[in-house]
């Protein structure tokens, strides 16, 4: 089936007879059991949905962070102040602020320093160690970026000091020569690890130095920050990100954070804190602080015990984030999609030099939502391009752009599967479009997929609860999708220029509440806003209100 936007739609297709022994081996639904074959769930996350989780630290016996613990407990025994160089994104600052947090706990001196996204750029590089030498101590611990970072380390150990990275980014031979790496892309294929983001690393060593120093101090607002990071970063939400994110909601009250609590009564939310909350509400607004070059503030506020100052920031943050929206929203309008330049089918990339550095990733965020494609965005940045992308499964990003630079067409670039930064001459545009031609990705149309076409008299609070068994939804573990067929719009209205809310009625004159996100650029504005035939709609659900009792419907797309 092709929608209104132009994607296929095809409904999922596993063993009738595999689906059946699911059923009766572990009492799940058929839906259920679908979704847990076709996204090859493993023994160990099926025992998950039905039973308390725990997990143990996968890196007690790890080497690197064995030498990392010796290195850094050196460090507080001889009373040696340490400096924390982070990121300017939610990972990066929860990494940070998680350091911090525990050399203030054992009242140890450091520093730390994020980078500005537009006088620094991103990562660690030799003009910022040079910028900060007169704050650089004898060592200097990297987080959430510094696996490409040869030059600065080689930097760094001319000068005889030591350092420490933890990140996660995409990275290959030869490594960086730091002191310790710890990047478990490095060496592991452990399905676990690999997916982690930089601030679970931290947490792991945090629980490892913790035990060794035999600290009697709670990690569970630590957890909880990590479980904040894995989803902001869109890291994969399966095995131990999901448990860490599932463990964390259920041991950490999140009314004990006061700048949790006061963030989300200031933007008003109040129905309880839930998964999704923390990508949509909390994770711009920290991010909101890097994107428009106030890069410290998220660090300040989740480090700060003073109530005054946390109000303050709280408050600044937001203000940032509505400017954030404002920008935003102007320049996708003013886009022109003829400008838009579309590789094999799959790579958008939408050149602007006007566009503010800090914005470029989240823009790109928002074409990969409208086109369903991998969107690469790019701008000026002094006398070079910047760009930043943002991709779909179907595209290994971070590899695109770690083999770019390997090839010498970029200058400098890194991430992970679903996004990825880089820098580049302006001369060399026309070679990175032809390098990206001639990448090896597959042509085929891949098809978007929905788990099974159900009547609208389905729709209930048991069969949403059913689905939410597999929450938090996200990366790898995406909300199901539905198919409903005969229903009718009634009563559309846009919500803040970019939603429309709208009520749909079934056979039975039934009706539900539906929204659809970003969609004022796309085709299904238009038949929101004007069809009156029925229509089929692909969606997904979920539950609202104080008592988590009133369902949503989410339309992702429409078919006519």
């Amino acid at each position: 089936m092709i929608s209104v936007n132009g994607n296929s739609w095809r409904e999922i297709e596993v063993n009738k007879r595999l689906v059946q022994k699911f059923k009766q081996d572990f009492k799940f639904s058929e839906n259920i059991s679908k979704l847990l074959i076709n996204r090859d769930y493993n023994q160990e996350e099926i025992h998950s949905l039905n039973n308390t989780i725990n997990f143990k630290n996968p890196f007690t016996n790890d080497p690197d962070f064995i030498k990392s613990k010796k290195l850094i407990l050196d460090y507080i025994k001889n009373k040696k102040k340490i400096l924390i160089i982070g990121d300017y994104d939610v990972d990066g600052s929860v990494s940070t602020s998680m350091l911090i947090k525990f050399f203030q706990n054992i009242n140890h001196s450091y520093d730390f320093y994020i980078p500005d996204r537009t006088s620094d750029g991103y990562g660690l590089s030799e003009n910022l160690l040079e910028k900060l030498k007169n704050r650089l101590t004898d060592l200097v611990i990297v987080v959430d970026s510094g696996s490409k970072s040869h030059k600065a380390i080689n930097y760094l150990n001319d000068l005889k000091i030591k350092s420490i990275i933890i990140d996660h980014h995409e990275i290959s031979k030869p490594f960086p020569k730091s002191t310790v790496l710890i990047n478990p892309k490095k060496t592991s294929l452990n399905y676990n690890q690999i997916n982690l983001c930089a601030s679970a690393l931290v947490y792991f060593l945090i629980d490892i130095l913790k035990k060794e120093l035999n600290l009697d101090i709670s990690t569970k607002l630590n957890l909880f920050l990590t479980a904040l990071a894995t989803i902001c970063d869109v890291m994969p939400l399966r095995g131990l990100n999901r448990n860490i994110i599932i463990k964390a909601f259920k041991e950490y009250n999140y009314k004990n954070s006061y700048f949790i609590n006061y963030l989300l009564t200031k933007i008003k939310k109040r129905n309880s804190l839930e998964y999704n909350d923390f990508g949509y509400l909390i994770g711009p607004i920290l991010n909101s602080g890097g994107r428009l070059n106030k890069s410290n503030l998220p660090v300040n506020l989740i480090t700060s015990s003073n109530k005054t100052e946390i109000k303050k920031i709280s408050d600044n943050l937001i203000n940032l984030n509505n400017i954030r929206k404002d920008i935003e929203k102007k320049i996708i309008n003013e886009i022109n999609e003829k400008d838009l330049i579309l590789i094999k089918n799959k790579i958008l990339i939408i050149k602007d030099l006007s566009i503010p550095e800090g914005l470029i990733g989240i823009i790109a965020s928002r074409f990969l939502e409208k086109f369903n494609k991998t969107a690469i965005v790019i701008t000026q940045s002094g006398n070079l391009l910047k760009g930043s992308a943002r991709s779909n499964s179907e595209i290994n990003i971070g590899s695109v752009i770690n083999n770019g630079v390997m090839n010498k067409i970029l200058d400098i670039g890194g991430g992970h599967q679903m996004a990825a930064g880089f820098s580049l001459k302006k001369n060399n545009f026309k070679k990175f479009k032809k390098y990206l031609s001639n990448y090896k990705i597959l042509n085929s149309i891949k098809p978007n997929y929905y788990i099974s076409k159900i009547s609208s008299s389905a729709i209930n609070l048991e069969f949403i609860k059913d689905m939410n068994k597999l929450s938090p939804f996200g990366n790898s573990n995406e909300n199901p999708v539905f198919l409903i067929e005969n229903l009718k719009i009634y009563k559309p209205r846009t919500i803040n220029e970019s939603h429309i809310f709208c009520l749909l009625k079934d056979d039975n004159k039934k009706i539900y509440d539906a929204i659809a996100f970003n969609v004022m650029n796309t085709k299904i504005k238009d038949y929101l806003l004007n069809y009156k035939n029925k229509i089929k709609v692909l969606c997904k659900f979920n539950l609202s209100g104080q008592k988590n009792n009133r369902i949503n419907i989410h339309i992702v797309d429409i078919i006519t």
